[in-house]
């Protein structure tokens, strides 16, 4: 029984390190807030054919929830070496 949990513990901290470590050479450029703004913002990269990578942090307390996609949180993140040039457009 201690073995299994020892084993899961292994691999959520492997999980946990691996999510961490994909984000290091990343930074965050824009948080748009609701689908709408999102796409505006994501349609732009896609056109200069900047990669991207999105971070939606979890909105559980939310009291809107037939409207949570107008409030929805995305952190838009690019490779620390394409900053400027995404930042630029």
């Amino acid at each position: 029984m201690y073995i299994m949990i020892g084993i899961l513990v292994l691999v959520i901290a492997c999980i946990v390190i691996a999510k961490l470590n994909s984000y290091k050479y990343w930074t965050c450029i824009y948080t748009a807030f609701g689908n709408e703004n999102y796409y505006k913002a994501v349609a732009k990269l896609e056109r200069e054919g900047i990669p991207f990578k999105t971070k939606t942090p979890m909105n559980l307390g939310t009291e809107n929830f037939q409207n949570r996609h107008e409030t929805t949180q995305y952190d838009v993140f690019v490779k620390k070496e394409q900053e400027h040039i995404a930042k630029g457009r």
